[in-house]
């Protein structure tokens, strides 16, 4: 079962690029030894960081800054 921080950036990144967000995050939390499906409070800022940089490619740099911010602001 994967945490609500996991489940959370899923769904934010399915939202952006469909089928391909969960692809982003595997191969993106992979480069940071990450699991996937156990990301915890502490590693939401490495996660933003690198989802941001892909969404650099996707939607350009505001969108970037918007999905990284919507992604560190998780952490309650």
């Amino acid at each position: 079962m994967a945490t609500e921080y996991s489940q959370k950036i899923e769904e934010i990144m399915t939202r952006e690029l469909g089928q391909l967000g969960k692809f982003v995050i595997k191969k993106q939390c992979r480069d940071l030894g990450i699991d996937p499906e156990n990301i915890q409070a502490e590693d939401l800022p490495k996660v933003a960081k690198a989802m941001g940089k892909v969404m650099v490619t996707f939607g350009g740099p505001d969108k970037a800054k918007k999905i990284e911010r919507e992604i560190r602001h998780l952490i309650l």
